[in-house]
């Protein structure tokens, strides 16, 4: 026996757009009546078209030239986009040990994924939970809490985006989990942003919460899930560029680089005692502004975005050696 109640609500924390022909729905408890829980979101720029209107219009009638809908045939023929769990090997850049992984992808599919599915451990019976996330997620944080008759889960992350273009649509398509392990997207919400009124950081977030209260063999489980997404602006870095003082404050050393060309380490000069990384861009109207962070040379590494061909702004980390 299971009870399911899931709430999606959209709000903005900074006026960033005009929201056009967004109409969130809300999943009320009873709504559905099998044993799958909502796990994550799979966010994507274009429709997920999975219903079924043949399927549909064939268990509908029609009178006097209008179609009767059963909202319960309606529900019946609301498709799923289903994930393949694949294998696939990491390997430690530093130690050289590969860690065999497994995770669900949408084949076939361009989106944004982010969601915590139970993979059970092969010929064995116990599981785990893996939090699966596009590089798109940036300062992404996974909290989990398991009780005897408990257990809950948040997850939340944010998207940078650059508006290089007058108009982002973004649907938020709920995820799933059956008993069984199967794991499928359905068709969520829209809602498009519009960037020409933007500035650096303005801020859009979408939550989904769902509780599912489980009865098996006498015992009942309340397991819940809340799901954060923030959308926020950041005008595209076009130049990154280090400086090393020594410390008379002197520039010791000067290196300038592209974003997207940025190292996987980087090492100080002797006689640095800090150093400053500027970060170029230029704003909506075309005029250039510069960001500057001082480091000591404790630090174990730095962070810089660079923007993907979408508009999404890609967090990548640099080791300071």
């Amino acid at each position: 026996m299971m009870k399911r109640k899931i709430v999606i609500a959209i709000c903005c924390a900074v006026i960033l757009c005009a929201l056009t022909g967004c109409q969130l729905a809300k999943e009320s408890a009873g709504a559905n009546t099998n044993e799958d829980k909502l796990i994550g979101v799979l966010i994507t720029t274009d429709h997920l078209d999975l219903f079924d209107y043949e399927g549909n219009l064939n268990d509908n009638s029609f009178q006097g030239g209008e179609i009767n809908m059963d909202g319960r045939n309606t529900q019946k023929h609301q498709g799923r986009l289903y994930a393949v769990l694949v294998s696939r090997t990491d390997t430690n850049e530093e130690t050289g040990e590969t860690l065999p992984t497994n995770e669900y992808v949408f084949e076939g599919i361009e989106g944004i994924r982010y969601f915590v599915p139970t993979i059970q451990i092969a010929e064995e019976k116990d599981s785990f939970f893996a939090t699966m996330s596009d590089p798109a997620i940036s300062d992404g944080h996974t909290d989990l809490f398991f009780g005897d008759d408990e257990n809950r889960v948040s997850i939340e992350g944010t998207i940078y985006i650059a508006p290089i273009n007058k108009m982002h649509t973004y649907y938020f398509n709920p995820v799933y989990q059956n008993m069984d392990g199967s794991v499928y997207a359905v068709s969520g919400n829209g809602f498009m942003v519009n960037n020409e009124a933007n500035r650096e950081g303005s801020v859009l977030f979408q939550t989904m919460d769902s509780t599912t209260t489980i009865t098996k063999n006498g015992k009942t489980t309340i397991e819940s899930i809340s799901i954060k997404i923030s959308i926020s602006v950041m005008f595209a870095p076009e130049k990154i560029v280090i400086l090393q003082m020594d410390p008379d404050n002197a520039i010791t050393f000067r290196r300038e680089y592209k974003p997207e060309a940025m190292p996987r380490d980087f090492t100080l000069e002797k006689d640095t005692a800090y150093f400053i990384v500027e970060t170029h861009k230029r704003d909506d109207m075309g005029n250039m502004i510069i960001s500057r962070e001082i480091y000591g040379r404790d630090i174990e590494n730095i962070e810089i975005f660079f923007v993907r061909a979408d508009g999404v702004c890609v967090k990548h980390w640099t080791q300071i050696l």
